[in-house]
Parts: C-alpha cells; sequence; structure tokens
C-alpha cells in the first residue's frame, strides 16, 4: 500500500494494493486466517473479496480467511501498534522491506525460508525484490505489489510542439527550455497537503543523475552521499527548480497539488510530469471522456540527467509486504495465504486489469493477458526486461533517513540549505541507522545497464 496512500495523506504507505492486510491474530475460530485489509472503491473491495478471499476458502481444507475492511489512511499505524505488542495480524502487513525490517529486528515476524522453500517463492518472485525482502539471508516479507516512477507526458501536446521524449540531459533542458518559453510549467511538482510528496521527485532525480550504482555504493556504506557525484545532483536539482522548471519554482511549489499538475498535463500547461505508476489507476479521471475533453496521456522511463547514467532508469519500489506475525497460531495457514496471493499469474494480472492495482513482483511475465491497459502491461513488461533498475527512497532507505531527506528538501526549495550541507546532515542520519542495523541489503545493479 506505500504509494498510493502517501498519495492519499497517510504517512506509512504509498500505493493501495487491494487490501493485503493485517489481521487479529487472537480473534476467529481455530482454522481462521485473520486479517485487516482497505480498499480505494468498494468494486475494488468486492472484486478482492471474491478473487483472493472467497476463492482461497474455497480451495483450502485446512484454514479460512476472514477479512475486515478498515479505513486506509489507518491501517499502517494500527498495525505498528498491534504488532509492537504482540498482537495484530495473523499475516502482517508492511510499507515494503523497511518497514519489515522494524518488525524483524523487533522478533515480531517470523522467518519464512522453510516456506519459501516449500512454495518455491525465490522463482515465482523477480531476483531484485527477493534479495530486497531479506534480512541477512533470510526472507522475512514477500513482496505483492510494485511500481516505480515515470515520466508522464500528454502525447498530443508533444506533437504539437514537436517534442520527442528526452532520453538524455540535452533533450531534457531542450523541452524545459522550449515549454517555458510556451508559457507552460516545464515538469509538474509540488507538495502541498502531503509534504512527503517531494521524495517522489527527489527518488526520480537521484536515480536520473546520479544513478543506480552510485546509490547502491551509498545505501551499502562504500560510498558517501556527501561524495561530489550527489552534491552535483542536488546542485543541479537547485538550479533546476530556480529557473521554475519544476513546479513553476518556489514561488508555486508548496501549493500545488497532485490534481493540480495532472489537470494541467491533460489540458497542456503542464510539460512533463514525472511520479510515480501508482496513478496509472486512476490518470483516467483526468483525461479522455470521463473528464470531458479529448487528451490522453502516456508515460516514458526517465531520461539520463548525468553522461555517467544510462537512460530509462526505473526506481523500483515495493509497496506492501505480506508476513507471518510470530504471534499467530496460524502460521503455516498464513503461509498459505500469503502463497495464494502470489500464486497465480493469471489472478494477479487480471487484478491489474480489472482495478488498476499493482501486481507482485513475478517473475512471470508472459501471463499478462490483453485486458490489461497496453501502459500498464508495457510497464510490467519491459522494466523487469530492461535490467535498468534503480531504487525509490521510501522503499530502500530507512525510515529516518528518508524523512530527513524530503522534510530538509523544503530549505533546498527555498535556498536556505546548500546542497553541501543538505547532503551532510542526510549522510549522519543514514550513518546512524546504518550502525544500528536498520537498512536493508538493496538488490545489486546491473552494470551499465
Amino acid at each position: 500500500m506505500h504509494q498510493k496512500s502517501k498519495r492519499w495523506g497517510a504517512a506509512v504507505a504509498l500505493i493501495a494494493a487491494g487490501g493485503l492486510l493485517a489481521g487479529c491474530a487472537s480473534s476467529g475460530s481455530s482454522g481462521d486466517v485473520t486479517y485487516w485489509s482497505a480498499f480505494v472503491s468498494k468494486d475494488t473491495e468486492r472484486y478482492y473479496q471474491e478473487h483472493y478471499v472467497d476463492a482461497f476458502n474455497e480451495q483450502s481444507d485446512d484454514a479460512k480467511v476472514k477479512m475486515e475492511v478498515k479505513q486506509l489512511q489507518n491501517l499502517g499505524s494500527l498495525t505498528d501498534t498491534a504488532v509492537s505488542a504482540g498482537r495484530g495480524a495473523d499475516v502482517v502487513y508492511s510499507a515494503g522491506p523497511s518497514s519489515a525490517l522494524g518488525f524483524a529486528s523487533a522478533k515480531r515476524i517470523d522467518a519464512l525460508d522453510d516456506y519459501a522453500a516449500e512454495y518455491g517463492w525465490a522463482d515465482k518472485l523477480q531476483p531484485w525484490a527477493y534479495q530486497a525482502s531479506q534480512v541477512d539471508g533470510t526472507l522475512y516479507s514477500v513482496p505483492v505489489e510494485y511500481g516505480s516512477i515515470v515520466m508522464y507526458y500528454n502525447p498530443g501536446v508533444f506533437e504539437e510542439h514537436g517534442w520527442t521524449v528526452p532520453t538524455t540531459l540535452a533533450e531534457f533542458e531542450k523541452v524545459a527550455t522550449e515549454a517555458q518559453a510556451a508559457g507552460m510549467m516545464p515538469v509538474g511538482a509540488g507538495n502541498s497537503g502531503y509534504q512527503a510528496q517531494s521524495e517522489w521527485y527527489l527518488s526520480a532525480f537521484l536515480n536520473m543523475a546520479v544513478g543506480p550504482e552510485k546509490l547502491y555504493q551509498a545505501l551499502t556504506g562504500e560510498a558517501k552521499f556527501t561524495d561530489p557525484e550527489f552534491v552535483d545532483a542536488i546542485t543541479l536539482f537547485q538550479q533546476q527548480i530556480d529557473k521554475k522548471w519544476w513546479g513553476g519554482g518556489k514561488d508555486r511549489w508548496f501549493t500545488n497539488t497532485d490534481t493540480d499538475l495532472f489537470t494541467g498535463l491533460a489540458d497542456g500547461t503542464v510539460a512533463m510530469y514525472i511520479t510515480g505508476t501508482w496513478s496509472f489507476g486512476d490518470a483516467g479521471r483526468y483525461f479522455g471522456e470521463a473528464a470531458g475533453n479529448d487528451a490522453e496521456w502516456d508515460w516514458a522511463p526517465l531520461p539520463s540527467l548525468s553522461d555517467d547514467v544510462a537512460p530509462g532508469v526505473y526506481p523500483m519500489a515495493i509497496g506492501t509486504s505480506l508476513s507471518v506475525n510470530s504471534a499467530s497460531k496460524q502460521a503455516d495457514a498464513a503461509a498459505e495465504y500469503i502463497d495464494f496471493v502470489i500464486d497465480d499469474p493469471a489472478r494477479s494480472y487480471d487484478y491489474l486489469a480489472a482495478t488498476g492495482q499493482n501486481p507482485p513482483p513475478l517473475s512471470d511475465l508472459a501471463s499478462m493477458p490483453d485486458t490489461v491497459d497496453e501502459r500498464s502491461a508495457r510497464l510490467y513488461t519491459e522494466a523487469p526486461e530492461s535490467g535498468n533498475l534503480g531504487y525509490a527512497s521510501w522503499t530502500f532507505f530507512p525510515a529516518a533517513t528518508d524523512t530527513y531527506l524530503w522534510s530538509e528538501f523544503d530549505k533546498i526549495i527555498t535556498g536556505d540549505l546548500t546542497p553541501q550541507a543538505y547532503l551532510e546532515g542526510l549522510q549522519k542520519v543514514f550513518d546512524g541507522e546504518l550502525a544500528a542495523g536498520k537498512v536493508i541489503t538493496p538488490f545489486e545493479p546491473v552494470p551499465g545497464a
């Protein structure tokens, strides 16, 4: 749920994977697997009930799932409170591997290696996602939803201005310069109503300007966030904001909303919008018949903003992970249910087609049905096959480091903090969390991908 609920203003998660969340281990009969769930719509809830709860119960001889629907904005805090107290879910929700690491360190969730071997999870999941879900080589969570950050654009607007989708810094600067000259906002950005929205753009910029290899080195302690590559990247970002390329600059950044930016993309006042793929499911309400216009949207992978970074990087984000509560009396049944969630690629992709909710990071890419929107299908086939995978901050940065990243960035926007000082503070927070064992081991990037 990580990506989506950040858009809904929740502090702990961002994408609504359709309700794969924690439950109450102490409630229900001896054969019940309990969990709480939340949905962005009643239609999604009904679909999930039929295909993931009722379907599991019909085929399982030993366990029955009981679903209790909660408010989306409360699920993270409710789960954290209950599990930390030694109660809570049979199946534990977390907003990705970094969140699950906290439960694992406190011994509130079980190691899953035996279940992984029994159910073949290493083969079912993409290698990067499986590796990111391990703690010191032991699996503690199963990723059940993932996405990325991409560049949204309006093909009609690009055609009108004679632009091609940028892949390099020079091409990006050309579109931005010409868009600004035409009275447009070159790149949508803002954080009105949700301060942490800035990390969507920060994650994208770091992957575009620093690249996965250097980010990996920093996240593993081999490099520093104060290294020249990072200073140059934040300096470039600050310069582009000062030019009013991103969000119209500091005068508008703090008043722009996500809705404003998608509306601008549709009506031609915003040229590009770099944000998460969690918007695939509802972008349609700004475009076409539903919005009363004839505009269309499309997406492209991120451009390179450095000669050292290959174009087309996909920052990977795991929005929802599932684990087995150490307090559960139904551990085997809970693991059986987790396997059910990721076991059938056709079911996962049908869910994507019907609801727009993001699928698990499955290794099977061939089962994508024609009913999935072409733009979504393209993402979930091209990104894994590209090998050019990067790191979304909310998935791979530890909690305090991630909070510093977006909260202190306001001072970069306003010019009250230098890039060097900003990154020195970031490194200091990260050093403390690295020493405390609060940093997950990221997957290794493919050199030169």
